[in-house]
């Protein structure tokens, strides 16, 4: 295929036909590449002289600051690292140089037509632009070794024509590969562009890194360190180029890698949105006005979606940048067998090169935004059940326990927390199954079908493993609940189980329950492997299906179809040994969900049983509890039962308790100073009185008044 006419001329006019052909004029002709980067080049010199007529004059000749209001021992200033400097002055320099000479020998060499007119102007406005960049770079310099404050970062429109350098040298150097493979070089500079577009990458680097390594769009270096900008987190004031490379970071890895390790005030604040106390608020204001039977899943959705759904766009579009390169191996085998133009084999390239850059950046933001929420999520749960934990009503504390609500905490907010970033995959790997068959289908026809049986197979048996999975990890937790539970309650009462020499007994009550949790832990952990292994089998069985059914129908194989068919089982690899562990990591997050909603869902509390006074005079009445009538919330398993349930193996709502009365017609009054004693006998009423004042019983009637300081 020949090149375009265009491609090779000198030409300005554009030629006509469809828009893509015209845009490609546009960026790969040489007269438009010419006028875009003069452009660029013209546009950098008036914003350099704009900000140049603006800045103030130099403040040396002002009044000097007062004797007294100077420190008598100076802040020791750290040099500034100035190899970036360097690498930029020099970049520029060469660039500046270079165009000089191309500007010279175009005047003595080039003969006199509209071209040298064109080339003349470009390279002239090219060699004064970075003529004033290395200018501007050069005073950089001389404000980081002398007493000025070091610029971290270039100025904005700075950054701006180096990056704008660095496409239009990439643009330079695609076009001259065209040229050069088809012998069609017209131009003497475009053996040289090569060179520019490998100086210009160091300017590229600077421009998006800053010349300290910290983030280049977090400011311009003139802003006051001790400010509130500098108090800002890296992610926080990071610009979108900064976030979608991931170069806010770089601070941190350099310290690191300089120093070896890092301290806890080393690491940055987390930004004012992803705290915990935010998460929780967020989580709070969308929790349902109305009784839910999930209001834990209706909260956190109502709270993360937007995230959720970038998160799934960001996979959805790894899937997609995914299959590119498989699908463009088989084009590459008859490229190589029966030849091309090096304008078709260029095209190729490209298309993989960016497929994998978007692959790559989709990935990694996946996983770092899946992380993120998780997080976010955690924070929210862990807050919202410690803040209840405080507000509990008695019943409810008793119906729980200590244990429980400590694996509410640790466990299962845990549990769900990292399974909302692999809930992705509940539809991400079957998605990628379905992709790769058809494209399969296409390259092998119906021998794919027999891949069909296999997944059903296997979707199957891992159907009744996870059926059976879900039953032992409910038993598992319930389990673990109450051998928890009895450990706390032992050691809780460590002293009487000593003075009874109980030791023993106790003892072998614990070993009894853990030998019946490792038992449901051992069958929920065979069931797992079960699956790993009927997964990490399927692939495997499904390559060697397909091929023999492929040939023994008469088909014949060659390098691509071979080539394309292994990559794309290959990445069935990972979908389906995943796809197990997937589940049951849904599996425990379904079942903590339900723990959650049970213990978020319990009665709290009630704030306004008792009235806070300001302040008590000496000797008025401190604490009064005027026709008082309490009794206590008890759990309907217990009052019907007379056992005290662990609450941890349903996953229903909190079960309503019942009111047990306990103290009747309570009439008392404490004056502030006084020594009282409540004596009676055992049950009488004695705690329960105090937690009356305390406000821990459900006032039925009556008026109880307390001082704040209580």
């Amino acid at each position: 295929m020949a090149l375009p006419w265009w491609l090779a001329s000198t030409a300005c006019a554009p030629p006509s036909g469809s828009l893509g052909g015209w845009l490609a004029f546009l960026i790969l002709s040489p007269c438009p590449q010419r006028a875009l980067l003069g452009a660029v080049d013209l546009v950098f010199l008036v914003a350099s002289l704009v900000l140049a007529s603006r800045r103030p004059r130099s403040v040396e000749s002002g009044p000097a600051a007062a004797p007294e209001r100077e420190a008598l021992l100076q802040e020791p200033k750290t040099p500034p690292p100035l190899f970036r400097y360097a690498l930029a002055l020099a970049a520029s320099v060469v660039f500046a140089a270079a165009s000089v000479v191309l500007l010279a020998l175009a005047l003595v060499l080039q003969p006199g037509t509209s071209w040298r007119a064109v080339e003349l102007a470009f390279l002239a406005v090219h060699a004064v632009a970075h003529g004033v960049a290395a200018w501007t770079v050069a005073s950089a310099v001389r404000g980081a070794g002398g007493d000025a404050p070091a610029a971290a970062a270039p100025p904005a429109h700075l950054r701006v024509f180096w990056l704008a350098t660095a496409v239009g040298a990439a643009l330079f150097s695609a076009s001259a590969a065209v040229r050069s493979g088809d012998s069609s070089l017209v131009f003497p500079d475009d053996v040289l562009v090569f060179a520019g577009l490998l100086v210009s990458l160091p300017l590229a680097y600077v421009a998006v890194t800053g010349f300290t390594g910290r983030d280049a769009s977090a400011g311009d270096g003139e802003s006051d360190r001790n400010g509130a900008e500098a108090l800002a987190p890296p992610y926080a004031a990071a610009s979108f180029l900064s976030r979608a490379t991931f170069s806010w970071i770089n601070p941190l890895i350099s310290k690191g890698y300089a120093a070896k390790s890092l301290a806890a005030d080393d690491v940055p604040r987390v930004s004012a949105g992803h705290r915990a106390e935010a998460s929780y608020a967020l989580f709070m204001s969308n929790w349902p006005a109305q009784r839910s039977r999930h209001p834990v899943a209706v909260a956190l959705w109502l709270s993360f979606w937007p995230q959720f759904v970038l998160t799934a766009a960001l996979g959805l579009a790894n899937i997609a940048a995914m299959y590119v390169g498989p699908s463009l191996i088989d084009r590459f085998v008859e490229f190589v067998r029966r030849g091309g133009t090096p304008w078709e084999g260029l095209r190729l390239v490209l298309i993989l090169l960016v497929a994998k850059a978007a692959q790559t950046l989709a990935s990694h933001h996946y996983n770092f935004q899946g992380q993120l929420l998780g997080m976010r999520i955690r924070g929210a749960l862990q807050t919202a059940l410690y803040r209840k934990s405080l507000r509990l009503s008695t019943g409810a504390r008793r119906a729980h326990g200590t244990g429980a609500i400590v694996n509410y905490m640790q466990v299962d907010a845990e549990m769900v927390s990292s399974a909302m970033h692999g809930l992705h995959g509940l539809w991400q790997m079957p998605l990628q199954i379905v992709v790769a068959l058809l494209l399969l289908y296409a390259y092998l026809g119906a021998a794919v079908l027999l891949t069909l049986a296999v997944i059903a197979a296997a979707t199957v048996i891992t159907a009744f493993a996870n059926k059976l999975s879900l039953d032992y990890q409910i038993k598992f937790i319930g389990v673990r609940d109450s051998r928890i539970k009895a450990l706390t309650e032992m050691l809780s009462h460590m002293r009487v189980i000593k003075l009874q020499a109980w030791e023993e007994t106790f003892g072998g009550k614990v070993r009894e329950l853990r030998q019946a949790e490792v038992g449901w832990l051992v069958k929920f952990r065979l069931f797992m492997c079960a699956n790993n292994v009927v997964f990490s089998s399927c692939p495997l069985g499904m390559t060697v299906l397909v091929f023999g059914t492929y040939l023994a129908s008469g088909g014949e194989l060659d390098a691509g179809k071979v080539f394309t068919a292994t990559s794309f089982f290959g990445m069935l690899n990972a979908p389906m040994r995943d796809f197990p562990q997937t589940m049951v990591s849904s599996l425990q997050a379904f079942v903590s969900l339900g723990r959650l909603n049970k213990f978020l869902s319990e009665a709290e509390i009630d704030g306004t049983a008792v009235d806070r006074v300001e302040s008590v005079a000496a000797g008025a009445v401190a604490v009064k509890v005027q026709g008082g009538v309490f009794a206590w919330d008890v759990p309907a398993s217990e009052a019907n039962n007379g056992e005290p349930g662990h609450g941890s193996e349903h996953n229903g709502q909190g079960e309503e308790p019942k009111m047990e009365m306990v103290l009747r017609g309570i009439d008392v009054e404490v004056r502030r100073g006084e020594l009282v004693a409540v004596v009676g006998t055992v049950g009488s009423g004695k705690s329960s009185l105090l937690s009356c004042i305390m406000g821990e019983m459900h006032k039925l009637s009556g008026k109880v008044r307390v001082p704040t300081s209580l």
